[in-house]
């Protein structure tokens, strides 16, 4: 494979910088006849690099997330004949509790403030799951002893902080919405999912906190297609399930899938 080639197929900074992490894994691999593991990737990411890694031979790969569905994930990069039993977790599970019952539940934003403000890098977490009392932190392995020695609090929040085999995990519970909509703008979109008006659905992509497939360029007058998956930062996540046609008004008829 030419590297330089592969690379320039990349016009995103970030995406450049990955792929040749990946084409570094493959090659310490390939000559090591061993193992390399990423750090944590979110969807889009994890799209490009499986688009790399099925174009190699002698190189094999497995996926790592730490709880069922999660949307981060890391790869495990090996050597077709090295021998899968003697791949090590690359990750582990922190839970945090916390025990000041009348306080405001720390957000996923206040765990996510508090680790980076440590000094861990956000590609060294994969997802975040909060309960009503405890949270679920799934992390590298060479960042897991410094976030458990060293983060104490959540904001302004104490907390203890202890390693798991596994995480408590509350089902993701789904509404399904069914709408008809003028365009399938992204701003439409988002008005009929969240009950906003047009206005301040776009007020919210201009503010930066909306992700379209993991995405956040160029989002002004995007077009949504179906299975496209939407996030908006203190909203939630919604999926535009279906396209079932125009009314009688020439309306569009869609079914969102919204977790709640």
């Amino acid at each position: 494979m030419d590297r330089s080639k592969v690379i320039e197929k990349f016009t995103d900074y970030d995406d450049r910088l990955l792929v040749n992490k990946i084409l570094d894994a493959i090659e310490y691999c390939r000559k090591n006849f061993t193992y390399k593991a990423t750090t944590f990737l979110d969807p889009r990411q994890q799209k490009l690099v499986e688009g790399l890694l099925k174009q190699e031979k002698n190189i094999e790969y497995d996926v790592e997330s730490g709880i069922e569905n999660s949307e981060r994930k890391l790869y495990i990069i090996y050597h077709e004949d090295y021998d899968m039993d003697d791949i090590e977790k690359s990750y582990q599970i922190l839970e945090f509790s916390w025990y000041n019952k009348g306080v405001k539940k720390p957000s996923h934003r206040d765990f996510l403030g508090s680790i980076i403000g440590a000094g861990i890098k956000r590609e060294m977490l994969g997802d975040i799951i909060l309960q009503e009392d405890k949270a679920y932190v799934v992390c590298s392995k060479e960042v897991s002893e410094y976030i458990l020695y060293n983060i104490d609090r959540v904001g302004s929040l104490p907390v203890k902080v202890q390693l798991v085999e596994q995480a408590g995990i509350i089902e993701e519970k789904e509404k399904i919405i069914n709408a008809t909509v003028a365009s399938l703008r992204l701003d439409s979109i988002i008005s009929a999912s969240f009950g906003l008006s047009r206005t301040k659905a776009a007020e919210l992509i201009k503010s930066g906190r909306v992700r379209v497939n993991w995405e956040e360029k160029d989002l002004t007058s995007k077009v949504i297609k179906q299975s496209d998956v939407i996030s908006i930062r203190g909203k939630g996540r919604i999926i535009l399930e279906e396209i079932a046609g125009n009314t009688k008004k020439d309306r569009i008829r869609i079914t969102i899938k919204k977790f709640v």
